[in-house]
């Protein structure tokens, strides 16, 4: 779709000119700069074991994803065996 084809209406929070379809498909009431709402993340995991693996992803909001990037942060309480 053509941006210049788009129907614009008012942001309910700063009055700047925002597409209609955000309110209408979507449901937002304000535009993406007033938006309180942060950028969602794509996380790949692989699962299974041997030659029964497989791939995924996971969708993360910013507060699952910061949580999971500090888990994975975190030294192991143990390391290998004999060290």
């Amino acid at each position: 779709m053509n941006m210049k084809n788009l129907k614009m209406i008012p942001c309910t929070a700063c009055g700047e000119p925002m597409p209609e379809l955000r309110l209408t498909k979507f449901g937002y009431k304000v535009c993406v700069n007033c938006s309180t709402v942060g950028s969602y993340r794509a996380v790949t995991t692989t699962g299974g074991s041997g030659d029964h693996t497989w791939n995924d992803i996971q969708i993360m909001t910013p507060e699952q994803a910061k949580a999971a990037d500090a888990n994975a942060a975190k030294k192991p309480k143990w390391d290998r065996l004999g060290e």
